[in-house]
């Protein structure tokens, strides 16, 4: 039971599309080091802003903080799905979505309010991981980490092809040589133990998110004309594929608990999860709907007509949208360590194996005077960044359609995450609920379950037939 106990996290803040994470256990409490943070990015590169739970509640950077969480790389992608569903359901089904997700991030924020009122003062907030051990054991918390793990990997492979696609614009060169180009600078920021120094570049990466999206709704609407309806062609049978980069774009629940304790008042934030989600849903939809009316006979260099699936390619060569790319490779190449930082910090914080050997600081992360270290003497920390960072870009390389690839993680992970496992572990929270909320829970966790095998074969497909 004892040894149990070490594996239990005490508190995990992170998110997929760009946030800060901080994943703590008992283990790490050991080292004398329960205040180390490490942040990270989900689909935007953001970090939260914490506030103590003692302090008043804070409205005002609560909504930011979850604006900023959602802000990112799914963005790009999501002009791409529009196009794979047409105006109507790919527009109309981005808001339904998006309100699906904003129930079931309720259902989560429910459970969370309910671990939070039987805990004692002194514990420290939970996690997405602590409702999975809650409401399913030692498997619960393991799945939901390994979940965790996942997405932050799949998230980083993402950062590197988007930094591929347009540091090669910049340079006129391969997409796949740049990778490998710029990857031993993302090495180099891997093996900082401290990603707070990064996480100062979270603003500059939400403006440079919003200036290539204003970027490319005024080259659209100077360079391009909204066609007659009758003349936007779509294949129905790729739905599937747009209901992947939806869930990669909106499927954000492992931010809500996190920024929920950081408001200073959980019980208070779902209201404000629900403005912030409007916000961010008109934002994106908008900017989605405009950019495939504009960019949908769009040719590339190579002849192919339609929207890109990633639609900074449809950026001009002009000096001001250079700019703006320079800015997306450098926010991107600040983000990636602290995405897969946070990743690697889900498994320190779970395994214990893990944290003896691979760990930055596997005793202490402070000297005899009690000043925090900041390089590691491990040297299997730096082997195991060096792999993996080389084995990510291994995979990136392999990616010529991001809308695919978004599609996919969104499938097979992020629909887990906000529509199979939230329902479920409401259930277990509260077993006295309605008949109609139980039935409805099912539902939508049975409608995770199919959308998560349609979207994920059909973005196989995709991968392996591109031309298809």
């Amino acid at each position: 039971m004892a040894k149990r106990n070490t594996y239990q996290s005490n508190r995990t803040i992170y998110g997929t599309n760009d946030i800060y994470f901080e994943c703590k256990s008992e283990l790490k409490q050991r080292r004398m080091s329960s205040h180390e943070k490490s942040p990270l990015i989900n689909g935007g590169d953001i970090g939260i802003e914490s506030h103590d739970s003692g302090k008043k509640f804070s409205p005002h950077p609560a909504f930011w903080n979850t604006v900023k969480a959602f802000a990112g790389a799914g963005s790009f992608a999501l002009p791409w799905a529009v196009s794979q569903a047409g105006i109507w359901i790919g527009s109309i089904g981005l808001v339904l979505i998006a309100l699906l997700s904003n129930y079931t991030m309720g259902l989560l924020l429910k459970c969370n309010i309910e671990f939070v009122s039987q805990q004692m003062d002194s514990e420290r907030p939970p996690s997405y991981a602590d409702l999975g051990r809650r409401a399913f054991g030692r498997i619960g918390e393991l799945f939901v980490c390994f979940m965790n793990f996942s997405v932050t990997m799949s998230i980083c492979i993402a950062y590197l092809i988007l930094i591929g696609e347009n540091f090669g614009e910049l340079c006129h060169y391969n997409q796949q040589v740049i990778i490998w180009f710029v990857l031993p600078v993302i090495i180099l920021l891997c093996f900082l133990t401290d990603m707070k120094y990064l996480g100062y570049t979270s603003i500059f990466g939400a403006l440079s998110l919003m200036l290539a999206m204003g970027t490319v709704l005024a080259y659209g609407g100077i360079n391009y004309s909204i066609k007659p309806y009758e003349d936007y062609k779509v294949d129905y049978a790729n739905i599937p594929l747009w209901f992947g980069v939806a869930a990669f774009f909106f499927c954000n629940h492992i931010v809500v608990i996190p920024v929920s304790h950081a408001s200073g008042d959980c019980a208070r934030y779902p209201r404000i999860l629900d403005y912030a989600m409007i916000f961010i849903t008109i934002v994106n939809v908008v900017f989605a709907t405009l950019a495939y009316l504009y960019f949908d006979f769009y040719v590339d260099a190579k002849g192919h007509v339609g929207v890109p699936s990633s639609i900074t390619q449809a950026l001009p060569q002009g000096a001001f949208a250079q700019v703006v790319r320079m800015c997306v490779v450098f926010e991107l190449t600040c983000s990636f360590p602290i995405v897969c930082g946070a990743g690697l910090n889900v498994v320190d914080s779970s395994v214990e194996f893990f944290h003896r050997h691979f760990s930055a600081f596997p005793e202490r992360d402070t000297d005899d005077n009690g000043d925090k270290l900041f390089f590691s003497r491990n040297w299997k920390f730096y082997v195991l960044r060096i792999a993996l960072t080389a084995a990510l870009a291994a995979v990136a390389t392999t990616i010529t359609n991001f809308g695919s690839y978004t599609s996919l993680i969104g499938s097979l992970m992020l629909a887990i995450a906000g529509f199979v496992v939230p329902p479920l572990v409401h259930i277990k929270f509260f077993p006295d609920q309605s008949r109609l909320q139980f039935v409805f829970n099912i539902i939508i966790s049975i409608f995770g379950v199919g959308a998560t095998v349609l979207g994920t074969w059909q973005s196989i497909v995709a991968l392996i037939n591109p031309s298809d």
